[in-house]
């Protein structure tokens, strides 16, 4: 019988001693059940019992059986291993991009390189644009596209038309034109090499999302380089050779070129003059040429997706809830295109007699707020495009109409604001922007009609795409009427004031435009070395050729060429001389104000605290003006104000009246009212003049008043000091005034 666990082992009775016989007869014990310990008496090993000594001839009772070992110290202690470290976290490659399969030609990474520093050469050379950007800018469509492989066929069109925006730089000289063609050109590039077919797809590749695969770019260009290495392992030893053959030319070129002046001179003849400063830009732009056209090329081989992966779960309106406010904007817009029918009908008499403006004011008034509902009705139709119910047939039938009247009534929004323009441009000729406005609102008018296809299929996958072929046809249409030239032969055509200085800062595209113009006009805007055959020859464009051959008749200008502004002969005849501001030779004209000499006004005003010196002319404030006579200063004035040093400030002011005694009594009115004011010091004087004053204000201002004839003229210096250099100053301005009338009448 097993002993129970912690049982006490038996122990032999010392009185038993040596008697063996009363070893059988010894009654057995039978063990006692183990009493509960405390905890801390458990968990301590029990005593190892010591067996007495074993005698022959004695029975020892047999040990009882053992229990199996528990260990019941300090827990087991497992060898230390020390810890293996945490993997590296990887980064996964970009779906996106990643494709292994693929690597890059030879012949592809041996474009790339031509390209980019072709075009570092050649997209921006000195003196202008032209050839150079155009052909730099068809590389960087075409070689990626014909690299790639695949199916070319279905990214033709979008690459043709992506060539033809950036060939606008060898076609026209107007900067404002080939930026916005190289532009846009610059954003459709990527899309043409690898369309997407939804909206966030499209905006994603056109901001210029392909900058994450610049990356997996390289990759791919080095996995073609390991492959052909391991086919041919020459290849990178010639690599080698020829660095080192351009290196040791370098410098022992340069060492025999330092040591002998006749070897300079030849290697100078035989190297283009480059400027360092020139060299390290253009560098640094083939830098940045590399990665974009590699980057472009894997897009077109690996023709990335930045369309979304399904169908995205979003909130739909109801009917009621589209068709009540979609419905009443409706009526509004109805009720202002009446308004408008009425308003064109009527003409410019209803509109004077309800606006009390002008046509033309008119039209400008309101332009820019239809411009911007225009805008604003383009982004509500698409977003309730995509609110809107289309389960049921009603739902669908519901949406097409509200939507496609709302589009209807959009495009007569933008008739309205292009007649506006349209009346504004007939009153006051074309501008630049003027032109560039009606672009614009030629393109709304094809989305607004793009926008009512959509809405009456209520599908529009290929609307993204449609957008942007528009915008980049609007683009080749504005290129092909040729603004500049536009500009230059509406405005000499038309019976309008003519603005020779604004026709004069446009580009050589005008040129041919002004053989209508006088012989000294045309030798203004056409003579000189304005336009020369010594242009770059990545620079050449057609409408500068064009602009040379327009050149070669015209004569040399005068030093100085100053354009008066030029009106029709009617005109002309219906302008009265006698009106202020009328006469450019005569006195009641602000050319007066230039006549004047400031010089002793200029010494007295000194110079500020910032090095400020001398007067500067305050256009605003010089013209001439009636005045009512009752008003106690005459009937006409004539005002010349100028800026001085700091906070310096020259007031001439000239007042006419109809008889020189009226003149003399005018001043002392004047004087009267500055003495009857306790602020004004005023000191009557007798001069040159019948009768004067000057008045003091302070230590600060001062006006000088005096009568010549019929003339009386105020001078009136501020914040400048009241001391007799300022009155002499001020004198001789008034003897000035009297002098130039005499003269100019």
């Amino acid at each position: 019988m097993s002993e129970p666990e912690g049982a006490p082992a038996p122990q032999e009775d010392p009185a038993a001693g040596d008697s063996p016989a009363a070893a059988p007869d010894a009654p057995v014990e039978t063990p006692t059940p183990p009493q509960p310990r405390a905890e801390s008496q458990a968990e301590a090993p029990a005593p190892v019992q010591q067996a007495g000594p074993v005698q022959q001839g004695v029975l020892v009772p047999a040990p009882p059986p053992q229990a199996p070992h528990q260990h019941r110290g300090a827990p087991y202690q497992q060898p230390y291993y020390p810890a293996a470290p945490p993997p590296p976290r990887m980064i996964l490659p970009n779906p996106r991009w990643h494709r292994p399969e693929l690597s890059a030609s030879q012949a592809t990474v041996i474009l790339v390189f031509a390209v980019a520093l072709f075009g570092a050469w050649a997209a921006f050379p000195g003196g202008g644009v032209g050839i150079g950007l155009a052909l730099t800018g068809i590389a960087l469509v075409a070689v990626p596209l014909l690299t790639s492989g695949g199916d070319l066929l279905p990214r033709l069109p979008g690459a043709v038309l992506v060539a033809l925006l950036w060939s606008v730089a060898a076609v026209r000289d107007a900067g404002w034109v080939v930026a916005l063609c190289a532009l846009a050109a610059f954003a459709l590039t990527p899309l043409a090499l690898a369309p997407q077919r939804r909206i966030g797809g499209t905006a994603l590749a056109m901001c210029m999302a392909w900058l994450e695969g610049i990356a997996e770019s390289f990759k791919w260009a080095r996995r073609g380089a390991a492959e052909r290495d391991s086919r041919n392992p020459g290849t990178v030893r010639v690599a080698w050779t020829a660095g080192i053959t351009v290196a040791l030319l370098l410098v022992f070129g340069g060492l025999f070129a330092a040591a002998d002046s006749t070897f300079a001179d030849l290697v100078a003849r035989l190297l283009p003059d480059l400027n360092p400063v020139e060299v390290f830009l253009r560098l640094l732009l083939a830098a940045i040429l590399v990665p974009l056209v590699l980057v472009w090329a894997y897009a077109a081989a690996a023709r990335p997706s930045w369309d979304a992966e399904g169908e995205s779960e979003h909130r739909v309106v109801s009917r009621f809830e589209l068709a009540i406010p979609l419905g009443a904007l409706n009526l509004l817009f109805a009720v202002f295109i009446a308004v408008q029918l009425r308003v064109y009908f009527g003409g410019e008499a209803y509109v004077m007699d309800t606006a009390g403006l002008t046509f033309a004011e008119y039209a400008r008034h309101g332009f820019w707020q239809l411009s911007v509902v225009a805008v604003l009705s383009l982004g509500l139709i698409a977003v309730a495009a995509w609110l809107a119910p289309k389960r049921a047939r009603a739902d669908r039938m519901t949406v097409r109409v509200l939507l496609g009247l709302l589009s209807l009534m959009s495009m007569a929004v933008v008739a309205s604001a292009t007649y506006r323009m349209f009346t504004y441009t007939e009153t006051y000729g074309l501008t630049r922007l003027r032109i560039w406005i009606f672009t614009v609102e030629f393109w709304l008018a094809v989305l607004f009609a793009l926008v009512l296809v959509g809405c009456w299929k209520l599908r529009a996958a290929w609307l993204p795409r449609a957008v942007l072929a528009s915008g980049a046809v609007a683009l080749l249409g504005l290129a092909a009427v040729n603004p500049d030239a536009l500009i230059a032969r509406y405005n000499i055509d038309h019976d309008h004031q003519l603005d020779l200085n604004y026709l004069s800062g446009l580009s050589a595209d005008a040129a041919p435009e002004f053989a209508g113009l006088s012989d000294e006009e045309r030798d203004c805007l056409l003579g000189g070395d304005e336009f020369d055959d010594d242009r770059d020859v990545m620079a050449w464009n057609w409408g500068y050729q064009r602009a040379v051959e327009a050149a070669k008749g015209a004569g040399e200008p005068e030093p100085f060429c100053t354009f008066a502004d030029r009106g029709t002969a009617t005109e002309e005849a219906e302008v009265d001389l006698t009106q202020p501001n009328a006469d450019p030779a005569g006195f009641w004209h602000w050319n007066t104000c230039a006549e004047y000499n400031l010089a002793q006004m200029t010494e007295f005003f000194g110079t500020s605290a910032t090095g400020d010196r001398g007067l500067v002319a305050d256009d605003p404030s010089q013209y001439a003006e009636d005045l009512d006579p009752a008003a106690g200063l005459g009937d006409r004035v004539l005002h010349c104000g100028y800026y001085g040093p700091g906070s310096k400030y020259l007031m001439i002011e000239t007042y006419r009246w109809p008889s020189a005694a009226e003149a003399v009594a005018g001043v002392e009115g004047m004087r009267a009212d500055r003495e009857a004011d306790p602020l004004y010091e005023v000191t009557p004087f007798e001069g040159e003049s019948s009768a004067g004053y000057t008045t003091a204000i302070g230590q600060d201002d001062l006006e000088y008043a005096t009568a010549y004839d019929e003339l009386v003229v105020l001078v009136s210096i501020s914040d400048a000091g009241v001391g007799t250099d300022a009155t002499e100053a001020a004198g001789l301005l008034s003897v000035q005034s009297w002098e130039l009338f005499t003269v100019r009448g």
